[in-house]
Parts: C-alpha cells; structure tokens; sequence
C-alpha cells in the first residue's frame, strides 16, 4: 500500500527524520538538495512536467483588447529572472505554450523576448498610451492566504520598473477564482495548466479554439481556429504538428496569455524505494514502487 500524509510538519524535515520516503522539493530548500556536499544531492530526482504557468489577458476588455498593449505586457516580464531567481531553477522559462517533453515542441522557438525598450513603444502607440487613458488593472490570483506569492511580486515590480504601470492585485478563493476566469470577469489572472494527455490538443486546442468552452481569454482568431481544426483530424504526425506549430505561434504573438514558466518536479527518494520514476504526468505513477531492506 501507498500512504500520503498530509498534514504533521514540513514535509523535507519529515523526509530528514524517516518519517516519509517520498518528498517534492520546495523551491525555499532547492539550493542545499543541489549541493553536491549535502547528503540529500544523491537522493534527489528532477523531471519536467507538461505544465506552463501563464498570465491571462482578457482579450475583451480595457486595456488587454488591445493587441500593442498585450504585447508590450509580454516583452516586459524577463521569464528567466522568474524561473532561475524567484523560483531558484525549480522551473524552465517559457518562450511557448507547449512545454518540452510534449509532442510538437519546438526547442528552437523563442516568442516574444524580453525587451522593456520596446514594450514601452509598443504601450505608447496603443490606445491607452495616452496621459490618463491608461484604466486601473487588477490582477486576480487564487488563494485565501493574504499573501502575495513571490513570482507575483516580481512580475508586478517588472510591470512597475518597465512600462511604469502600478497594477493591484486581488486574491480570490478556488471555486470563485475558476468561476469568475470562465465568465471572463478578470482584466489579468494568473493561472496555471497541466496535461491531461501529452497532445498539443490539450493544450492549444483546448485553451485557445474560439468555440472552447475553456478559453478564458476570449481570444478569437479565424486562422487559429483553422488549424486547429485541420490538426484534429490531420492523420500524418509531422504535418499534425507543423499545424499546431503554426497555431502557437500566433497564439504567442498575439499574447492573449504571456507563457511564464514550464514546472519542473523536484523529489527525494529514499535509497530503500525501488521502482520509482519521476513523472512528467499530473498523477505519480506508484505501481513499480516497492520497499527493499
């Protein structure tokens, strides 16, 4: 049998008195895992997961309807400062929706750089450039904890340092948060995707086709739609995913989300478990697990 504890203390010191044999690294004690000097570096396990963390823009309302301003957002976040400082390499830079290790990945692609220069011309020549026609911008996060979560924090100071906008930022709870997303109640939210099935269906298809009930975004392009479709059904895997890679592409430059970070999973594995194997899959996979003396 498998036991999941879920409450009783802070899960790496658990690890470290034997009380679990299994544990994921917080990103607060990734540093001392990755040193080779510490005892736990050689029980230290790390897998990509198939997951992207992203900034949602309502493509229909003020002042995320206009495309200038959406990409000026974008070119205005350094995606490697989040992954390789705020999250202390616990997470990849995301230069694309799809994250590696899923089919139809492109290593090659790069997105919309970061370059604030550019993002404030951008931000100037949108219809919100103007003195004062810039409106108030609230980011939605989920939670309950009256805590702003460090890589909020340091997308709003880049937000503030390169294009010289102040956003708030307001916490929702779980149920309200997913509820309000899909009624397209938020200017910005932060959120987060993860597969269900290693396809790039599951995630360009699903998020982004005009007709999805799971496009929080509102986006709507005709030619995305297009090939969207024509992958669905699309029998030869190359041209398959040379169409969802030209979706992506435009999904990206038109920035209704701004791709943050791809996850990475980080685990420590007692020396006495067999059979274990990090996943990149939401779900541990425990059927090869077992105790050895």
């Amino acid at each position: 049998r498998v036991e999941f504890t879920l409450s009783g203390g802070l899960p790496i010191t658990m690890y470290e008195n034997n009380r679990l044999d299994i544990v994921e690294v917080d990103p607060s004690e990734i540093e001392r895992v990755l040193d080779p000097e510490n005892p736990l570096y050689a029980e230290h396990r790390a897998m990509p997961e198939l997951s992207v963390d992203y900034l949602g823009l309502n493509t229909m309302a003020p002042p995320f309807d206009d495309l200038a301003v959406r990409q000026a957002f974008a070119m205005a976040i350094d995606k490697d400062k989040l992954a390789d400082l705020v999250l202390k390499g616990t997470a990849l830079p995301a230069r694309g929706i799809l994250p590696p290790g899923m089919p139809g990945y492109d290593a090659s692609y790069e997105g919309l750089p970061y370059d604030p220069a550019r993002a404030r011309e951008l931000l100037a020549g949108s219809r919100y450039g103007a003195p004062g026609a810039m409106p108030e911008i609230a980011l939605a996060i989920s939670g309950t904890s009256a805590q702003m979560p460090p890589l909020v924090r340091a997308i709003t100071s880049m937000i503030r340092e390169n294009l010289g906008i102040e956003m708030i930022v307001e916490q929702v709870e779980w149920p309200d948060f997913l509820n309000d997303m899909n009624l397209y109640r938020y200017q910005i939210f932060s959120a987060g995707w993860i597969a269900d099935y290693p396809d790039p269906q599951n995630f360009l298809d699903i998020l982004f086709h005009s007709a999805s009930l799971q496009n929080s975004t509102g986006y709507r392009n005709a030619q995305v739609d297009d090939l969207l479709a024509r992958a669905r059904v699309e029998g030869d895997h190359a041209k398959r995913m040379a169409l969802y890679n030209e979706a992506e592409r435009i999904i990206v430059s038109e920035a209704p989300w701004i791709p943050l970070t791809h996850g990475v999973t980080h685990v420590l594995v007692k020396p006495y478990v067999s059979g274990y194997q990090a996943s990149a899959s939401l779900y541990p996979w425990l059927k090869d697990i077992a105790l050895t003396p």
